[in-house]
Parts: structure tokens; C-alpha cells; sequence
């Protein structure tokens, strides 16, 4: 390995840089296992890693506009219009979908993993002020920062 091989390695496992990473979803189901796909397109160099996984996470939010906030500050109150918002992780799911393995550059790959929501998931709801979804997110273990999709929300069926 050349000194530019070793250069473009330490920026890759610095910038997460060393592979593309998606993920495919069938829609959410609560009574049976769901097949999510995972593809990388690796770059440059080859990678090392030590697993490809899987994270699935219920989220709850809740936002509520023009809501009367009263602040103090030296004494005095101060009231303003502000949107609200809170949230919380209501399911997290870890999978490993492939062992360790080294990635030879320039060449896609892809795996597929059954995902089964355990049974006090909550459903998917979309009201006025508060929802609930849930995120996927497909990453390869490597040394440094981990390649990943980003989170990706998931369509109920």
C-alpha cells in the first residue's frame, strides 16, 4: 500500500467516505417479519468490515405551534409564541445482516434482512400535533466513522 492508498484510507475511515450506502424497504408490517435490502457501493479502496447492520427505531414527535411561553429573566417575565417540540424512541431494533467481511473496491454488494417489530410496537399515526413513524438506517462496522444511509423513514403498508 502507497502512501496515497494510505492517505485516501485515513480520510475515508475519517469522513465515512468509503462506501455509499442504501437501503430498500418493504413497508412496515406488525404481524409478520419485513425484508429491508441493503446495498454499498464501495469506493475507491478496499474496506474492512466488521459487520453490515441494521437499526430500526419507532419515533414519537409531537409539535405544537403558537404556544404561549412565559420566560424570566433579571426579575421580569417575558412571554412569546413559540413552537413546541418534544419527542421520544418508542421501539429500537438492532440487526447484524452480514458477518465481517472485506469489500473489494469499486463493487457493489447487497444483503437482505427479515425485521420483526416486536409485539408492543406501536402503529404508525400521523395526526394534527403529534405522529408516530418509524426510521430505518443501514450502516457497515468499519474502523472510524461508520458509512451509513442515514435515517430513512419507513412507509406503513
Amino acid at each position: 500500500m502507497g502512501l496515497f492508498d494510505k492517505v485516501k484510507s485515513l480520510k475515508n475511515s475519517i469522513t465515512g467516505g468509503a462506501a455509499k450506502v442504501y437501503l430498500d424497504c418493504e413497508p412496515v408490517r406488525f404481524d409478520e417479519p419485513f425484508v429491508v435490502t441493503v446495498r454499498a457501493q464501495i469506493q475507491d479502496a478496499s474496506l474492512k468490515v466488521n459487520r453490515v447492520y441494521l437499526q430500526v427505531e419507532g419515533r414519537e414527535e409531537v409539535e405544537v405551534p403558537d404556544t404561549d411561553v412565559v420566560y424570566e429573566s433579571d426579575g421580569e417575565q417575558e412571554r412569546r409564541t413559540e413552537i413546541v417540540r418534544a419527542g421520544c424512541s418508542t421501539t429500537e431494533i438492532e440487526v447484524t445482516v452480514s458477518e465481517g467481511q472485506v469489500l473489494d473496491a469499486n463493487q457493489s454488494y447487497e444483503w437482505q434482512a427479515a425485521v420483526e417489530l416486536p409485539g408492543s410496537a406501536l402503529p404508525v399515526y400521523k395526526g394534527r400535533y403529534c405522529r408516530h413513524v418509524y426510521v430505518a438506517r443501514a450502516s457497515l462496522d468499519c474502523f472510524g466513522n461508520d458509512p451509513d444511509s442515514g435515517w430513512q423513514e419507513i412507509n406503513e403498508e
